[in-house]
């Protein structure tokens, strides 16, 4: 795993360093607490836009967050280099090759938002809300997403190439992790690594 902007500014902000750490959670707390905070969310705005006549401001916003953690997710455990050649490959995309590779990801944004869009109107209808298209307002959410992602993927990349930059450093105490597979191998038990 890899130090990111986020482990950054928490270091940094004095408020967050009073409440307890991430870190001193055990796993099954963290992944309790962030799979219910992703699934409370989710429900929380997409009910506020098929229940109410404002569609496309929650799926916005869901948009934007859920291109959040999918970014969360892609800075942590791709390498700085890889992160590097995905922002690269990126800014190769000239106004010569767009239309073709935008079309191909725009087909399956919009068979996605389709399908969203149907689970939602069988949800709907089972109620007394009246029924709505969803298509663009979930085609906007997921292109939001997805450049959220990408923006923020392109932030990390940059400041891990950066000399004064901690972003991109491995986390932990992982160069016993050779060691460790070697030993195994041999079929001899791993070495105690320190905590």
């Amino acid at each position: 795993m890899y130090k990111t902007l986020f482990d950054v500014f928490a270091d940094q902000s004095h408020f967050l360093k009073r409440l307890p750490r991430w870190s001193d959670l055990q796993p099954r707390q963290r992944a309790l607490i962030a799979a219910l905070a992703i699934i409370l969310t989710t429900l929380l705005l997409g009910s506020t836009a098929a229940f109410t006549q404002f569609h496309r401001t929650p799926l916005l916003v869901l948009g934007m967050f859920l291109g959040v953690i999918v970014s969360r997710v892609l800075t942590q455990f791709l390498a700085p280099k890889i992160q590097s050649l995905a922002t690269g490959f990126l800014g190769g995309i000239t106004t010569g090759n767009i239309a073709s590779k935008e079309a191909s990801l725009s087909k399956g944004i919009s068979a996605l938002a389709d399908l969203v869009n149907k689970l939602a109107a069988s949800i709907i209808s089972k109620t007394q809300a009246p029924p709505a298209d969803f298509t663009q307002p979930v085609t906007l959410c997921i292109w939001i997403g997805i450049v959220t992602a990408l923006v923020i993927l392109a932030t990390n990349a940059y400041y891990a190439n950066q000399e004064s930059s901690t972003v991109g450093e491995r986390v932990g105490n992982l160069a016993l992790a050779p060691a460790n597979v070697t030993s195994i191998a041999a079929g001899q038990p791993a070495p105690a690594q320190p905590n």
